[in-house]
């Protein structure tokens, strides 16, 4: 996979994901990760999304992906706003012992060659996503524009809810880490699925997809 970079900047950020072909959009603020976005803008453009295993501490996970940045506003404090577009997912080699403040690792994308036909792979009836996710929602109260929503393709909208929808780290690096996007929409489903079953969860206005 000599198109992409071996060695790249990572930025640990816990409970986000980012998946191949969607967009997230990032605050920067943090001197060590402004530094990396400076990094990033001057060589490649792209930079690794990764999550620490448990929050406030730096150990990480093996699998990240790789996001290109898109757009990128400096903001007149100095911090910025960027929109980082998911490219292909990675395994952690090992870590570099750096002189930079953000940390750097040797990356290896060669089992994650089907995240660039994405588009291209077959999923099961989409009406089970929609049923499913309606459910969910209502579970939620999470307001939906649903005609907007089934324009919206398949692939690209099971991987935004992937994202979006309020389901623990582990089960999002779970998401993240399914073989193919046929596994991460049964995955997707089932946590949907045990989400609307849980009894104890209490309704939340909070959720938002992109």
């Amino acid at each position: 996979m000599s198109e992409f970079p071996e060695i790249i900047p990572i930025f640990p950020l816990y409970g986000t994901i980012l998946l191949p072909n969607t967009i997230l959009p990032l605050h920067i603020f943090e001197p060590r990760y402004r530094e990396m976005i400076e990094f990033a803008m001057e060589h490649d453009q792209v930079i690794g999304m990764v999550q620490p295993i448990e929050q406030e501490q730096e150990k990480i996970y093996e699998i990240g992906c790789l996001g290109k940045i898109e757009q990128c506003q400096q903001l007149p404090n100095e911090n910025y706003l960027i929109r980082l577009n998911g490219v292909i997912r990675f395994q952690i080699e090992k870590e570099l012992e750096v002189t930079t403040q953000y940390r750097q690792v040797v990356s290896n994308y060669s089992n994650f060659i089907d995240d660039l036909e994405e588009g291209n792979q077959d999923l099961d009836d989409p009406e089970l996503l929609y049923e499913g996710f309606r459910n969910y929602s209502e579970k939620k109260n999470i307001q939906i524009e649903w005609d907007k929503l089934r324009t919206i393709p398949i692939h690209y909208l099971v991987n935004i809810l992937c994202m979006n929808l309020d389901f623990t780290s582990i089960e999002k690096q779970a998401l993240l880490e399914t073989q193919n996007l046929s596994h991460r929409w049964d995955t997707l489903i089932t946590l949907i699925n045990m989400a609307i079953a849980d009894n104890s969860d209490q309704p939340s206005t909070n959720e938002c997809v992109n």
